[in-house]
Protein backbone atom coordinates (compact mmCIF):
# COMPACT_ATOMS: atom_id res chain seq x y z
CA UNK A 1 0.00 0.00 0.00
CA UNK A 2 1.27 3.60 -0.29
CA UNK A 3 -0.34 6.61 0.65
CA UNK A 4 -0.85 9.74 -1.79
CA UNK A 5 -1.64 13.06 -1.17
CA UNK A 6 -3.47 14.70 -4.77
CA UNK A 7 -2.76 17.72 -5.83
CA UNK A 8 -5.54 18.74 -8.35
CA UNK A 9 -5.81 21.87 -11.13
CA UNK A 10 -2.23 21.29 -11.82
CA UNK A 11 -1.16 22.62 -15.27
CA UNK A 12 1.23 19.35 -15.84
CA UNK A 13 0.30 15.86 -13.75
CA UNK A 14 3.48 14.01 -12.22
CA UNK A 15 4.52 12.93 -9.21
CA UNK A 16 6.10 15.63 -7.30
CA UNK A 17 7.95 13.78 -3.92
CA UNK A 18 7.17 13.23 -0.52
CA UNK A 19 6.02 15.68 2.16
CA UNK A 20 5.89 13.55 5.44
CA UNK A 21 4.30 9.68 4.90
CA UNK A 22 2.53 10.78 1.37
CA UNK A 23 3.66 10.71 -2.08
CA UNK A 24 2.49 14.32 -3.58
CA UNK A 25 0.91 13.41 -7.26
CA UNK A 26 -0.15 16.53 -9.20
CA UNK A 27 -3.20 16.51 -11.89
CA UNK A 28 -4.84 18.46 -14.20
CA UNK A 29 -8.26 16.86 -13.79
CA UNK A 30 -10.79 18.29 -11.22
CA UNK A 31 -12.06 16.26 -8.61
CA UNK A 32 -15.23 15.28 -10.50
CA UNK A 33 -16.77 11.99 -11.15
CA UNK A 34 -13.74 10.19 -10.31
CA UNK A 35 -11.40 11.91 -13.03
CA UNK A 36 -8.96 13.11 -10.41
CA UNK A 37 -8.61 9.40 -8.98
CA UNK A 38 -8.33 8.10 -12.05
CA UNK A 39 -6.01 10.19 -13.38
CA UNK A 40 -3.85 9.75 -10.01
CA UNK A 41 -3.67 6.07 -10.91
CA UNK A 42 -2.46 6.92 -14.36
CA UNK A 43 0.38 9.16 -13.32
CA UNK A 44 1.56 7.06 -10.43
CA UNK A 45 1.70 3.61 -12.63
CA UNK A 46 3.60 5.72 -15.42
CA UNK A 47 6.11 6.88 -13.13
CA UNK A 48 6.90 3.05 -11.57
CA UNK A 49 6.80 1.27 -15.13
CA UNK A 50 3.22 -0.40 -14.53
CA UNK A 51 -0.46 -0.41 -16.19
CA UNK A 52 -2.88 1.76 -14.52
CA UNK A 53 -5.06 -1.29 -13.79
CA UNK A 54 -1.82 -2.45 -11.65
CA UNK A 55 -2.77 0.63 -9.37
CA UNK A 56 -6.34 0.23 -7.04
CA UNK A 57 -7.60 3.26 -4.89
CA UNK A 58 -8.32 1.57 -1.97
CA UNK A 59 -9.64 4.45 0.40
CA UNK A 60 -10.09 8.51 -0.12
CA UNK A 61 -12.55 8.29 -2.98
CA UNK A 62 -13.40 11.79 -1.69
CA UNK A 63 -10.31 12.89 -0.11
CA UNK A 64 -7.29 14.38 -1.44
CA UNK A 65 -5.12 11.57 0.56
CA UNK A 66 -5.34 8.13 -0.77
CA UNK A 67 -4.48 4.75 -0.02
CA UNK A 68 -3.44 2.96 -3.19
CA UNK A 69 -2.62 -1.00 -4.19
CA UNK A 70 0.28 -1.51 -5.97
CA UNK A 71 0.59 -4.79 -7.61
CA UNK A 72 4.80 -4.33 -6.66
CA UNK A 73 6.35 -5.72 -3.39
CA UNK A 74 7.26 -3.30 -0.94
CA UNK A 75 10.92 -3.27 -2.02
CA UNK A 76 10.50 -3.63 -5.75
CA UNK A 77 7.96 -0.52 -5.27
CA UNK A 78 10.75 1.71 -3.04
CA UNK A 79 13.43 0.82 -5.73
CA UNK A 80 10.96 2.29 -8.19
CA UNK A 81 10.16 5.27 -6.12
CA UNK A 82 13.37 6.40 -5.26
CA UNK A 83 13.65 9.18 -7.97
CA UNK A 84 11.05 11.12 -5.86
CA UNK A 85 11.20 9.99 -2.65
CA UNK A 86 15.08 10.32 -1.40
CA UNK A 87 16.13 13.79 -0.01
CA UNK A 88 19.45 14.18 -2.58
CA UNK A 89 17.08 13.16 -5.77
CA UNK A 90 14.85 16.18 -5.07
CA UNK A 91 17.84 18.76 -5.35
CA UNK A 92 18.75 17.38 -8.58
CA UNK A 93 15.84 17.64 -10.51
Amino acid sequence: MLAVRAVPGASTAKVMGRRGDELRVRVCSPPIDGRANDEVREVLARAIGLRSRDVVLLTGHSSRSKQLLVALSADELLVRLRPWIEPESALHR
